[in-house]
């Protein structure tokens, strides 16, 4: 009987043995993967869907300004009898149109991306610097979700006595999820253009004008 006792308590033992070092390993596993895989996926997603989105912006504001818009086309100063500028007035149709335009294709440029394959090589999940890039590549999928928004952006720089350079620039920026299998960060990416600009002669009053119905407001007070 205390044989079979003793025979118990030894297959018990190694029982409860097989089951720590199990629950060890489970352990020491999730948390290497979980301090130096998810970060690698994570950061490398991230820096992919980065550029795939900021080219995506770029195009679509470099494409619709492709028809080289004027100043005035946006723009007109408006002049008292004495030729003192009294303001500038924005072409709100146009500005708005323009906006949509962009936000549209950029929009739509985020929308065709889809399914992305991310590779990255085996070597770089053991977080050992000699080792990043080497190995054979473990692909993933990514799938990046953005939403597209663009701004007008007016600047002044003093050009010299009663002159400014008045410049119009295009802010598009995207806010992308990025879906991956064991994380889904968020990134916002941005593009500015030059959209037109010109010199202005005379001094410059402290305008602020109301881009209709965009909701947004150009500070047109002269900065040197």
């Amino acid at each position: 009987m205390t044989k079979i006792k003793k025979l118990l308590n030894k297959k018990a033992l190694r029982v409860t043995t097989a089951i720590l070092l199990i629950v060890l390993s489970f352990i020491l596993c999730a948390t290497y993967f979980r301090n130096n895989i998810v970060p690698i996926v994570i950061e490398s997603s991230e820096a992919q869907v980065r550029a795939i989105g900021t080219n995506a912006v770029n195009l679509a504001a470099t494409t619709v300004l492709q028809e080289n818009i004027k100043y005035e086309d946006l723009f007109t100063v408006v002049k008292n009898e004495k030729g003192d500028i009294e303001m500038i007035q924005a072409n709100s149709p146009r500005i708005n149109s323009i906006a949509r335009q962009i936000a549209n294709l950029a929009q739509a440029n985020l929308d065709d991306l889809g399914v992305q394959n991310l590779d990255i090589a085996l070597g770089t999940f053991t977080g050992l610097a000699l080792l990043t890039g080497f190995g054979p590549d473990v692909s993933i999928k990514i799938m990046p979700i953005g939403t597209a928004n663009c701004d007008f952006v007016s600047t002044f720089i003093s050009a010299g006595i009663n002159q400014t350079i008045h410049r119009i620039y295009i802010d598009v920026y995207a806010d992308i999820d990025v879906i991956t299998p064991i994380a889904d960060p968020t990134i916002c990416v941005k593009a500015e253009v030059l959209v037109c600009e010109n010199v202005i002669i005379g001094k410059i009053p402290d305008t602020y004008l109301m881009l209709g119905n965009s909701g947004d407001i150009l500070n047109l007070s002269p900065s040197s």
